[in-house]
């Protein structure tokens, strides 16, 4: 998630004009060329610096030879951590379309090339993963993150998709994932998925008629949550994943509800659209359980 936060940062610093949503419709476009180098120069900067983070923080220098993953990937987080690896894909692709529209290029070369970059950046992840002690090369992984660089075709493409919004949150409910790995508890940790939750966010108003789309506020949207419950999770015992959770969650569309004209607001509600707002959620699985307030 750093990473991602990272390189939207770096964008958004570079895009003055480019847009908080993406459009349906193909305007005129006019190529710019310092536009591209700049978007090639911020994504060898980000990769470079995310792979001398994970060298020196996540594998600490430790690496074996190249292997592929034995099946570990599919049970340790009970496929969450595959919902996390399209949720990237989908944010990767998100911010290089705009990045590419950014540029000039029309919406089909955008499409095509945001589909090929998340493809590309989780190509990288797997091959960092490759050499990991821990984990390996997984083709699951760079599938489920190469599906998410489809985003934005099926943004242009549907109105209901248009409106909704892929998120995340990181709430450090419990240690047990550094208790158990016998690491020093951290702030924030990319592998503990039974403190993640991963949320698809979407606008009613799209199944009513049409009192009821003039009705509801365009910006108010409904979330739909999955998590790891932390009762059931573990990685002592065969790297068994623990049950998914399930939540519902009312949402706001920040963009819809500000409607940002200056450069700084549209940078700050391109960073936050990622993240989950904190708000009173009803967990439905595996048990019933009220949270007046989940983050």
């Amino acid at each position: 998630m750093k990473t991602l936060l990272l390189f939207s940062l770096l964008t958004f610093n570079k895009a003055d004009t480019l847009p908080t949503h993406i459009d349906s419709t193909d305007q005129k476009h006019v190529l710019k060329p310092g536009r591209l180098w700049a978007i090639g120069s911020t994504s060898l900067l980000t990769l470079g610096s995310t792979y001398v983070y994970l060298q020196r923080t996540w594998w600490n220098e430790k690496g074996v030879p190249f292997h592929f993953d034995e099946g570990r990937d599919l049970t340790y987080a009970s496929g969450l951590d595959k919902v996390a690896h399209l949720t990237g894909g989908i944010f990767v692709a998100d911010i290089y379309y705009n990045a590419y529209r950014w540029a000039g290029l029309s919406q089909r070369k955008a499409e095509w090339l945001a589909l090929g970059s998340a493809a590309f950046v989780e190509l990288g992840i797997e091959l960092k993963d490759a050499y990991s002690p821990t984990y390996g090369f997984s083709w699951q992984d760079v599938a489920a993150g190469t599906l998410g660089g489809f985003w934005p075709m099926l943004q242009n493409r549907s109105g209901f998709l248009r409106d909704a919004q892929w998120k995340a949150s990181y709430w450090q409910q419990t240690t047990k994932y550094f208790d158990e790995r016998g690491i020093p508890q951290q702030r924030f940790s990319i592998d503990d998925y039974v403190n993640q939750t991963y949320w698809f966010s979407f606008s009613p108003e799209h199944f009513g008629g049409h009192r009821w789309k003039t009705s509801w506020p365009d910006w108010l949207q409904v979330s739909i949550g999955m998590g790891l419950d932390a009762q059931t999770w573990s990685v002592r015992h065969d790297g068994l994943g623990g049950r998914h959770e399930w939540y519902v969650a009312p949402d706001i569309n920040l963009v819809k509800l500000f409607k940002p004209r200056r450069t700084g607001t549209k940078l700050l509600l391109g960073l936050l659209k990622y993240i989950k707002i904190p708000a009173p959620t009803l967990q439905i699985g595996p048990t019933l359980r009220w949270h007046w307030l989940y983050f």
